[in-house]
């Protein structure tokens, strides 16, 4: 999984310089090309002409200056307007701006775009509404060789907010599987956002599971399950816990090998903050995003090695064992406690961390302790190869409520 960085809330469409360099500083090494943060005017038919001139002309920019400093940009957003935008003739000029946002995607070598499906009408009219819609972009894709990725949406009836086009598995299933049947092509892809899915009750394992690999980007963002906000992942808490199933959802990102685009969007937050904060909030979110990564490919990096090690013999290690000790076995586990050298904790002999030395080098340990740093450290200085990671899976296939005793374990060393 690759998460990067919405552009939205920090960067301006005009002077898209220093906002760009702000991601850069932080760490976020790619961003996308959202095309509606550069779609203002657009209310006044009368100087629209001038506005779709002023729109390409941002976006230009925007493009000139990321690749200018490094940024990549492998993800693009057309852009969508809102009932309440009150902009008239929205529908074509929805349609027409998705249209040229291909030909840009192409221009700007970005492989797929975002595109939203258009709202309104019963559920029978919507449905072939957006057949044709996505038929024709589709088309046009196709021969500018950019992928289509459809979103899970909502309803709003009377301020509650119901499931929308593609807004449950089977529906986003069948119309991708049908679209891509039309057009002879796997032109059109799914992404899923997390925060729609979050307002309206979807259980994310089951979505991210039946998508499979239809599945090329998500949408990172939290909110309260109540209100539309784009907030940081884990930020929107109550009693202790995210309002966000975020459990399922990283679950089932690793059920389906997720190898594609995860796009950090949290507007909400940044608009929330003095400029003045912003820049420490993209240093954080970068730490979320690591984080994120590290526990979705938890189990890619475990098959990543062909032997394996742990250091710790204690609750992580535990944790390892009843989890992924079946299927990626250790050599065996060590400590630095002496005491407990030569026994055996759940099912594997504990070693003297002097013993590492005789490891192949292509053999990985995995740190299993919270004092990662200090660990890291020991093994380095002894002069070790090997290739050093941390496990802490806190999103594990199953959950086990058992825990070390330090009584019986002493009870256990002194045996």
């Amino acid at each position: 999984m690759k998460v990067v960085c919405s552009p939205v809330g920090i960067v301006e469409h005009r002077r898209p310089r220093g906002g760009l360099e702000k991601l850069g500083q932080s760490g976020f090494a790619e961003t996308v090309v959202d095309f509606g943060l550069f779609a203002g005017g657009f209310a006044g038919k009368k100087r629209r002409a001038e506005a779709e001139a002023h729109w390409q002309e941002w976006a230009d920019r925007y493009v000139e200056e990321a690749k200018r400093q490094g940024v990549l940009l492998g993800l693009a957003f057309a852009p969508h307007f809102e009932s309440e935008q009150k902009i008239p003739d929205s529908e074509e000029l929805e349609i027409r701006l998705a249209e040229i946002c291909i030909q840009k995607s192409a221009q700007y070598s970005i492989d797929m775009l975002v595109v939203r499906s258009l709202v309104g009408g019963s559920y029978a009219e919507n449905f072939a509404k957006n057949r044709e819609y996505f038929l024709r972009l589709g088309r046009m894709a196709q021969s500018a060789k950019v992928r289509l990725l459809v979103v899970n949406s909502y309803r709003n009836i009377n301020g509650h907010l119901v499931r929308g086009f593609c807004g449950e598995p089977a529906q986003a299933v069948a119309f991708v599987d049908e679209i891509n049947a039309a057009l002879g092509a796997e032109v059109l892809g799914f992404c899923l956002d997390a925060g729609v899915c979050n307002l309206i009750g979807i259980n994310m394992y089951d979505f991210v599971t039946a998508l499979g690999a239809r599945l090329q980007a998500v949408i990172l963002r939290e909110n309260d399950g109540v209100h539309d906000d784009s907030l940081l992942p884990f930020s929107s808490a109550h009693g202790g816990g995210s309002r966000m199933d975020w459990l399922n959802f990283i679950r089932g990102l690793r059920a389906v090998h997720f190898s594609g685009v995860a796009v950090l969007d949290f507007r909400t937050t940044l608009t929330a903050l003095s400029g003045l904060l912003r820049p420490a909030m993209l240093s954080f979110a970068h730490k979320v995003a690591e984080y994120l990564t590290w526990q979705v490919q938890m189990e890619e990096c475990l098959r990543r090695y062909p032997s394996r090690v742990l250091f710790g013999a204690g609750n992580m290690c535990r944790a390892y064992m009843k989890c992924y000790g079946e299927e990626f076995p250790p050599l065996y586990t060590c400590d630095n406690n002496p005491q407990v050298w030569g026994t055996e904790f759940c099912g594997l002999s504990v070693h003297a961390p002097e013993d590492l030395r005789s490891l192949p080098e292509d053999c990985a340990i995995f740190i299993c302790n919270i004092y990662y740093e200090e660990i890291e450290r020991q093994l380095r200085d002894m002069g070790l190869k090997n290739p050093i990671e941390r496990f802490n899976d806190e999103f594990m296939p199953s959950f086990h409520f058992e825990r070390l005793e330090s009584d019986a374990w002493k009870e256990q060393v002194k045996e």
